[in-house]
């Protein structure tokens, strides 16, 4: 169970699928993860990467039914190639995942294969890993998947099936317009559902935390985003490859600085929420002292009531005369209504200003978001179509987040307007608190005593 004081490891872990309709290909995404020379017998075309230095590990894990040969790296790709026809065919899916800096360079592939053995390999998949360390603190791993199954005799099976659609006799419908039966595809496996996604996130993180316990070390990592883990902080953007080699050799860069913007605004949110939470505790305590002196003080008197059986009153019985000359009670005056303590009303200012505090920054933090989107609607033009669509999809997600913060703060702390109005009424409160205690006429002794020393000042004798 993770708690505030628990260390809390990087987490990342994204995904894509490698596709000849995106003009991509497995041989060569293959050849450049695990920097080796290997020629797409589909094209033709040789990739060398002999030179890509940090692989520091490269491997295959195949499943039970999978032949042996595809242990080696350029005939697994080029079978995957030469099995998938069609010109858009989904070659590999790849993960790539940010290895716990904190662990010893040993232990990374233990880590990353019982991730690979349980998720992947196990249900089916073969996997190639290439773990990446150029001693920058960014260990990652590139892990290569093939999306077609295998059949009992060690062959490629089919990605989907079709499936004729049925009338409510069990006849197939017929399409006149297309001449031909109506018919769906299912697919074999559950792969390519959005559900996997989730788990194998999950599974990231479960399986780190489960080493972490194991290896007795205090870190832990979370796959949740911060706004599902109640978290009020905002993610940093991904460098990529060049901006991330420009700040490694001292090159600040925009997104660079962007991530250092939203690093510095997140630790003015956790300062300010600590500020606030410690506020409200002060505020809940001194609100409770006055019925704590309340309870004592009932608690006093039935300590004081005598015991034994006490007589009651005989009761009498008055005539109709003199209940028709009895006055009649007058209505009783409203009390004057009873003034908070000084230190409560103080500490209620506090919290007031804390909050507006809040909303100020909120506006920093918002600014931030539209960075983030400016800077993926500038890089639109010079991108392709799939890519566009992919970053387009991006900006309205960055636009949801942002309004989902607005409104998640105005709700949480309310709107400026009726903050500065309620720290105006707590103001003139805490006048008329230091009025009615004599507390405005001490300071202005106070002062004037300060006054008269400065002008005239004190002589010592001799």
């Amino acid at each position: 169970m993770m708690t505030a004081s628990t260390p809390i490891a990087i987490y990342h872990l994204s995904m894509q699928v490698i596709s000849r309709g995106k003009g991509k290909s497995a041989v060569a995404a293959a050849a450049y993860r695990a920097g080796e020379i290997i020629k797409n017998e589909y094209d033709g075309i040789t990739h060398d990467y002999s030179r890509k230095k940090g692989v520091a590990w490269s491997g295959i894990i195949l499943p039970e039914n999978a032949p042996e040969e595809y242990k080696n790296r350029a005939v697994l790709w080029n079978e995957v190639e030469r099995i998938e026809k069609a010109k858009n065919s989904q070659l590999a899916r790849e993960i790539e995942i940010s290895i716990p800096k904190e662990l010893h360079f040993s232990e990374y592939f233990i880590l990353v294969q019982e991730y690979v053995k349980e998720n992947f390999t196990n249900h089916g998949m073969c996997a190639d890993i290439c773990i990446h360390d150029k001693n920058d603190g960014n260990p990652h791993a590139h892990i290569m998947l093939t999306m077609r199954p295998f059949t009992v005799d060690k062959t490629w099976g089919d990605k989907q099936k079709k499936v004729y659609n049925l009338d409510k006799d069990g006849n197939k419908i017929y399409d006149p317009v297309k001449r031909q039966y109506k018919c769906s595809k299912i697919q074999i496996t559950d792969w390519n559902e959005q559900y996997k996604v989730e788990e194998w996130r999950a599974s990231w993180a479960d399986i780190c935390n489960r080493f972490f316990e194991r290896t007795e070390r205090p870190e832990r990592i979370d796959h949740r985003s911060y706004k599902r883990q109640g978290i009020s902080k905002i993610p940093t953007i991904h460098l990529g490859a060049a901006a991330h080699q420009m700040e490694q050799r001292g090159i600040p860069t925009e997104r660079g600085d962007i991530n250092r913007a939203i690093m510095k605004a997140n630790e003015e949110i956790e300062n300010i929420n600590t500020t606030l939470l410690k506020l409200e505790i002060e505020l809940q305590q001194i609100k409770d002292e006055p019925q704590q002196e309340e309870i004592e003080k009932i608690t006093i008197k039935v300590e004081a009531k005598p015991k034994g059986n006490i007589a009651k009153p005989p009761k009498t019985t008055s005539s109709k005369t003199e209940t028709a000359n009895t006055p009649k009670p007058q209505p009783k005056t409203k009390p004057a209504q009873k003034l908070k303590p000084l230190k409560q009303v103080e500490k209620e200012i506090d919290i007031v200003e804390t909050k507006l505090q809040r909303l100020e920054h909120a506006s920093t933090v918002i600014a931030l978001y539209n960075q983030k989107i400016e800077d993926i609607q500038r890089n639109l033009s010079s991108t392709g179509w799939f890519e566009r669509r992919k970053m387009q999809k991006e900006i309205l997600a960055e636009e949801q987040k942002r309004d989902e913060y607005k409104n998640e703060t105005a709700k949480k702390y309310g709107s400026t307007p009726q903050l500065e109005n309620k720290l105006a009424n707590l103001l003139k409160e805490k006048k008329k608190i230091e009025d009615s205690t004599g507390v405005t006429a001490a300071r202005e002794r106070e002062g004037q005593r300060q006054r008269d020393e400065a002008i005239y000042p004190k002589t010592t004798r001799a």
